[in-house]
């Protein structure tokens, strides 16, 4: 859908709700909170289920650091939102580069792998954790040396939509795959109709204080 046709469908499902008019600034920013609850919610099946796959496809993206380093600044990737996969080139036990995935590691196992031979992260069996410095968020390698020609693929934060309902050449449709449109809106109706009823439970129980 383009982004006219979402205000459309949002007018005929708050219409049928018997809810207020909103505005189409309104509407955007209903729609645009919805395609980041539907993101959030939806990040967690991404490899578990293809047809989530599909919708969030758009958002993948992928980025590349020459290193050695020791940590990424997610920060610094100003549409980025969640990490994917990671993997990069380390030195095996002959001096030789080795690409390796680097999978997450919980916090809570960082410091029992390291005790563990079974377990430890090395070059031969990397991870990262995350982390916050106060300033920024990182993805920090816990590994024997740092690894180098690092490949990060991570969903981004989709962009705002846009609706000009004077200039429609500068209107903004959204990033993620068509068939997640509908449930998109759904959610952002939702939403609406959430405000307008605690406006009017709000406004009852006013009344209700006042004639007490």
């Amino acid at each position: 859908m383009t982004i006219i046709e979402m205000h459309a469908l949002c007018d005929l499902l708050i219409d049928k709700a018997d809810a207020p008019w909103f505005n189409p600034g309104e509407k955007d920013d209903f729609i645009n909170l919805a395609q980041i609850e539907y993101l959030d919610n939806s990040y967690r099946f991404f490899e578990l289920n293809e047809e989530i796959r599909e919708k969030l496809l758009p958002l993948v993206r992928s980025t590349t650091f020459v290193g050695p380093i020791p940590s990424i600044d997610l920060s610094a990737i100003t549409d980025f939102r969640y990490i994917l996969s990671l993997r990069g080139d380390l030195t095996d036990n002959c001096g030789v580069l080795q690409t390796k995935a680097i999978p997450p590691i919980q916090l809570d196992d960082e410091v029992r792998n390291q005790d563990d031979p079974f377990n430890r992260n090395d070059n031969e069996s990397p991870g990262y954790t995350q982390e916050n410095n106060g300033t920024s968020n990182l993805a920090i390698f816990v590994s024997t040396t740092n690894p180098q020609n690092l490949i990060l693929k991570f969903l981004k934060t989709p962009v705002d939509v846009f609706n000009d309902i004077n200039t429609p050449a500068n209107n903004v449709n959204c990033e993620l795959a068509g068939s997640s449109h509908e449930e998109i809106v759904n959610i952002a109706v939702r939403k609406m109709l959430a405000t307008v009823q605690d406006q009017l439970q709000y406004q009852m129980q006013s009344k209700e204080a006042q004639i007490q």
